[in-house]
């Protein structure tokens, strides 16, 4: 049985089919029989829920919004402007633009929205929509059409088609009028998404129109009227892609703010919303763990609002696949349930500890259903120290299964064990009576700690509250149990806090003697590290990272600082290096007050570095700290090795004195060589070796000078070729076309640009190799030949189901066969890459097992057709041999190491 709100609701859709106008909230409640207050409540719900839209008038009058006419409502829809997140924050200003724009007699103001990929344009302009229909500055049955120019981009005789029409006959196919979306869009809106895309000839066109408002299909003599109002998006810059006499027709332009441009209160906002959304659409409740939630508001999302929600989904997707295939009846997200890139999040959690902590709760599990956050639960049992032990061991086996790297095991171990402890202690807050105490714990035990505490007591200088007592007591308790169980205790927090609280730790040391001698057991530095958290119970109780100093770099031009800094955030992966341009037309005054507010918006509390090239740029450090306050070191003739070292050190450092003075002692390290790095033109001989260095100046040079004094380079048809690393979009298109017509055998640098199928060593490696041996080997071809030979050795006895010398002669003559048909040698790395994989996957194919997926499918399908169908005729020996079937994932691996040729 339907309730009032879903009667309403489907009142209000019957209403469409028989009127345009909209219905009232009298008509509802005469038609239910119910108060006119509690129609309009329930009304005003909908139009919450982003279901309905309201239009103002006197009676307010509400209708559907379009995507339920439509048809294609997702579970929470956004409806109108109110309802945005970030409404009255950082979209303010487009909101009250694009109100602006629609507003304006008689029929609005054609606009252009920009922003990068992600930042939700499109929605955008759909709720611009909206508010018109709510304005009546279009009737309600106004159409919105959105046509997006990429579609048909390659095409632009197709794409004027489809946005002008044609006459029957005016191109070859054309066998019928057709009608434009220009002529669908009159009396409406029409959206046009990465505008870029159109041809300068569908932009004179469109200018025409604007001017006009008349248009001319394809092949036709006759003018036709349209009245549209143009909305416009595009992620470029618009001076570079579009006509100056498109732009100038177009008077309202509206910039959305990048997701890295909002606060954290707006992100979390929008991880609710998504969460919530997810719920909708599994029609089960989700549990999130808290370090999913501080992974989500601080990983780096490059794809904005579009990709967060994207890879909220994936993480939904995961464990629900989790949830079903263990017959579990919660749905539970855990950090590990998103991909690698999110999980960079908790790595910076500890610098933006403050931050974050103000929004999230650490003992904390939420839960989302279709209608929001349901509640708050404690998470864990905090009670028992065994239990904890347990959990542990629980996480650990889980975190494993999931092949996660050590470092972020570790990382995620650290923060665990941190929030039992602080949950374990809060349990003391009330106080228990030792009476109550010596009830589950041996009054010997309870005495040394008694001791213990006074002793450490007088050697810290420090009283300690009752719940160190209590809580110590009840720790040590447990672990005595556990140890004479012969059960191990691990501590993943153990480095740290060695490093950080080593007298405590030391004095730590003398309890663990006393229960070793009393207890007849040895007591492990993991639960020395467990007691040594007692000693500290405050700090860390009360620990949080204090704001950590920023670096922005400015300089003179259009893109200079903006790259520089978006090669230091890529190699360093801390994201706290900003960049701000100064293009030379741009007077002083007006880049003191950008730079200003940059400053302003992205200081932390701890500093600002200000790297700088030249000019007035100079002394705005010292403008800028006296206006503002904000404590700011310049620093001249700014490179990409000093922002890297500036990057690293305000990682681990929050002083930015100390920094300061660091760096001007040691700047003359980063300073540039006179010799620049060759970067335009193809190296002469056949073999190639790459030496990287991340300036784009000397090092890579001398590094060749080194390679070319122990290598007979001569002998080997050999170039050393020294390339910078100062922007890696260009250095991986340089190494491709070099790839293209040359043989690269190893790239040698201080950072590995992990280029699949090229060796790489390490600058380290080859200075401390005096002979070189290891390049050398890669050279002559052994080092690879040599790592299949370990390889099947090592592995002999585990593929069980193929006989290796049977299998190396089949495989030599599938590659054989590959290279006559490719009319190209396969590289010695290659050869012996595919020959490993192609081993154990036929070895897992007999075995009855399945090929794994392979990520780069999509990627190679439809791109590299030829390929893959001479790689399926080619295996069917392999196939017939083994009475297998290659699926398309492994043909798409074996394919992708054959295009790396």
């Amino acid at each position: 049985m339907k309730n009032n709100k879903e009667k309403v609701f489907a009142i209000v859709k019957e209403s469409i089919v028989n009127s345009s106008k909209g219905i009232s909230a009298g008509e509802i409640a005469k038609m239910l029989n119910m108060h006119r207050s509690n129609a309009s409540s329930l009304l005003n719900e909908l139009y919450k829920e982003g279901k309905l839209l309201k239009i103002r008038g006197k009676p307010v009058l509400y209708t559907l919004n379009k995507d339920e006419k439509r048809g294609t409502t997702t579970f929470k829809t956004t409806g109108n402007f109110d309802m945005l997140i970030g409404s009255s924050d950082s979209l303010k200003k487009s909101i009250q633009q694009a109100k602006a724009a629609i507003l304006y007699p008689p029929n609005g103001l054609h606009t252009l929205i920009l922003g990068p990929s992600g930042v939700g344009k499109t929605m955008f302009a759909e709720l611009m929509f909206n508010f018109a229909i709510e304005n009546s500055t279009f009737p309600i049955d106004s159409p919105f059409i959105a046509f997006n120019c990429a579609d048909y981009a390659n095409n632009p005789q197709l794409l004027l088609t489809y946005l002008f029409g044609c006459k029957k006959g005016a191109f070859t196919g054309a066998d019928k009028d057709k009608e434009g979306i220009v002529a669908k869009a009159n009396g409406g809106v029409l959206f046009l998404d990465e505008v870029h895309r159109l041809p300068p000839e569908g932009q004179e066109m469109l200018f025409y129109l604007i001017d006009k408002g008349l248009y001319t299909p394809l092949g036709d003599e006759k003018k036709r009227e349209s009245k549209v109002l143009i909305i416009c998006a595009t992620t470029e810059d618009i001076d570079n892609v579009l006509l100056t006499t498109f732009t100038r027709r177009i008077p309202m332009t509206i910039e959305i703010p990048q997701l890295k441009e909002r606060s954290l209160e707006e992100r979390f906002q929008l991880i609710y919303e998504f969460f919530t959304i997810e719920a909708g659409r599994i029609g089960r409740s989700i549990q999130v763990s808290t370090n999913t939630m501080r992974q989500l508001l601080l990983y780096e999302c490059s794809g904005n609002v579009g990709q967060l929600k994207s890879d909220i989904q994936l993480g939904c997707a995961n464990a629900f696949l989790n949830s079903v295939s263990n017959g579990l009846k919660n749905i539970v997200v855990h950090c590990t349930d998103f991909a690698s890139h999110v999980n960079q999040g908790l790595l910076i959690y500890k610098s933006h500890r403050n931050e974050v902590d103000k929004l999230i709760k650490d003992n904390a599990r939420l839960e989302f259903t279709s209608k929001g956050p349901k509640s708050f639960l404690e998470e864990g049992d905090y009670s028992l120290p065994d239990n904890f032990y347990e959990e542990i061991e629980k996480r650990m086996n889980e975190l494993q299964q999931r092949d996660l790297k050590a470092e972020d095991i570790r990382l995620m171990m650290e923060l665990d064990i941190e929030n039992y402890f602080k949950n374990f202690m809060r349990s003391f807050k009330l106080g228990i009576h030792k009476e109550q105490l010596s009830k589950i714990v041996d009054e010997k035990l309870i005495d040394i700690v008694e001791s213990f505490l006074r002793d450490a007591s007088k050697k810290l200088d420090r009283i300690f509250p009752n719940k160190v007592f209590y809580g110590l007591c009840l720790h040590i308790n447990g672990s005595i149990n556990r140890l004479k169980e012969n059960k191990d205790i691990v501590n993943h927090n153990l480095e740290n806090i060695q490093k950080d609280y080593g007298k405590e730790y030391e004095i730590a040391e003398e309890l663990s003697k006393k229960i070793e001698s009393n207890y007849g057991i040895t007591v492990p530095e993991d639960e020395i590290g467990f007691i040594t958290m007692f000693l500290t119970v405050d700090e860390i109780e009360n620990k949080s990272a204090y704001g950590k100093p920023i670096v922005i770099i400015a300089m003179h031009g259009r893109a200079t600082a903006s790259s520089m800094a978006e090669v230091v955030n890529s190699l360093v992966g801390a994201n706290n290096v900003y960049g701000y341009d100064m293009p030379l037309e741009k007077s002083t005054k007006d880049a003191y007050e950008e730079l200003k507010e940059l400053i302003i918006k992205k200081e932390q509390g701890a500093g600002t570095l200000l790297l700088v090239d030249m000019g007035s740029l100079g002394i705005f450090g010292e403008l800028i700290s006296r206006d503002t306050g904000i404590k700011i070191k310049s620093i001249d003739m700014v490179t990409t090795p000093i922002a890297l070292e500036c990057s690293r050190k305000a990682i681990i450092e929050s002083d930015i004195e100390k920094i300061y003075e660091e760096m001007l002692k040691n700047v003359y390290q980063y300073t540039s060589y006179n010799m620049k790095v060759r970067e335009h033109f193809l190296p002469n001989k056949e073999n190639i070796i790459v030496t990287l260095c991340t300036t784009g100046e000397g090092s890579a040079i001398k590094l060749k000078s080194f390679i070319e004094s122990k290598v007979n380079i001569k002998k080997h048809n050999l170039e050393v070729f020294p390339m910078s690393l100062n922007n890696k979009d260009h250095m991986f298109k340089q190494i491709n076309n070099i790839s293209k017509e040359k043989n690269i055998l190893a790239i040698v640098g201080t950072i590995n640009p992990n280029i699949y199928g090229i060796p790489y060593i390490s600058t380290y490696d080859v200075f401390m190799d005096n002979d070189c041996d290891k390049l050398i080997n890669i050279i002559e071809g052994k080092a690879t030949s040599s790592s299949y030979e370990s390889f099947a050795k090592a592995l002999e006895d585990e593929l069980q189901n193929i006989d290796l010398s049977i299998y190396e002669k089949i495989y030599d003559d599938f590659i054989l066969n590959i290279e006559r048909n490719i009319n190209k040698k396969m590289s010695q790395a290659t050869y012996t890459g595919l020959k490993v994989h192609m081993a154990c996957s036929i070895n897992n194919l007999v075995g009855g097992g399945l090929s794994p997926t392979c990520y780069y499918k999509d990627l190679i399908l439809g791109k590299y057709d030829k390929e893959i169908s001479l790689v399926k005729e080619v295996i069917k020996v392999i196939e017939e041999y083994y009475k297998i079937k290659f699926d398309i994932d492994a043909i798409c691996f074996i394919v992708r190491n054959i295009i790396s040729m």
